[in-house]
């Protein structure tokens, strides 16, 4: 029959060889649930810009269009809970009877695609719709940076992730 102290030290063991993988279960957990906060905060960013453009004219406190960077103002103001704020990347792009016009208001816009055409851009429909589209991209750093050896293609827990998101939306004109 074992003694008391012998299942202690058995129970040492056991917590001491568990104990890393709890820390970076839970660590990773934290890292995961930011990057999604992170992805659902850009995406929404995105479709309150596009969604400015096209109706930010059709609000009584507001009759104009409003401008790109008025656009990209808000996007930036929709992000500012996240930490690498720095990141952020917006293209704005307007189509109007057939002529776009893509500004790039916050940082350098690399690696960011075309405005879809719009499907009815013919004859007299051509005239009759606007299409607006926010390109927001953001670069997401972990927020309990762990390890990784990159070589091996080991990381103890996610990496820096491109997060691009993209938001089009039209209005009659």
């Amino acid at each position: 029959m074992p003694d008391k102290t012998t299942e202690r030290g058995h129970s040492m063991i056991e917590f001491a060889l568990v104990l890393p993988m709890i820390f970076l279960l839970i660590v990773n957990a934290v890292n995961f649930g930011t990057y999604l906060y992170a992805a659902i905060t850009v995406a929404n960013a995105a479709r309150a810009g596009a969604e400015y453009s096209i109706m930010g004219g059709a609000m009584a406190t507001a009759p104009g269009t409003p401008t790109n960077a008025q656009v990209a103002t808000l996007v930036t103001n929709d992000i500012i809970s996240l930490p690498n704020r720095a990141s952020l990347q917006v293209r704005v792009c307007r189509n109007k009877n057939g002529v776009e016009s893509c500004v790039c208001v916050v940082g350098a816009c690399t690696g960011m695609g075309t405005t879809p055409a719009d499907p009815e851009n013919t004859g007299a429909a051509a005239a009759l719709y606007e299409v607006s589209a926010v390109d927001a991209t953001y670069t997401y750093q972990p927020l309990i940076p762990l390890w990784s050896i990159p070589g091996l293609g080991i990381r103890a827990t996610i990496p820096a992730i491109t997060i691009h998101r993209k938001s089009v939306m039209r209005v009659m004109s």
